[in-house]
């Protein structure tokens, strides 16, 4: 089973600032998400049903699953990924 992947508005910007080297390794890690979100090492979000984070390097990723759809909410530096989540 494949999961389909949407991009927050906020993710699509941060990705499109970063440099190629960092966006190329964060978009291996997203198509990894859509073939299975639970096979990379996850860690649930408390208190967000269905809410989950994946650690590439410095950057988090923060998405949700619902059904047969992963959606990113929001990726960020690891300092600054939780102050608006």
């Amino acid at each position: 089973m494949t999961f389909e992947i949407f991009l927050s508005r906020q993710a699509k910007k941060f990705l499109g600032r970063l440099d190629a080297t960092t966006r190329n390794r964060i978009v291996k890690k997203l198509k990894l998400l859509s073939e299975n979100p639970f096979a990379l090492p996850y860690k649930k979000i408390k208190g967000r049903d269905a809410t989950y984070r994946i650690g590439i390097g410095d950057y988090r990723v923060i998405y949700s699953i619902r059904g047969n759809e992963v959606r990113i909410l929001r990726i960020d530096k690891r300092e600054r990924v939780y102050d608006r989540l």
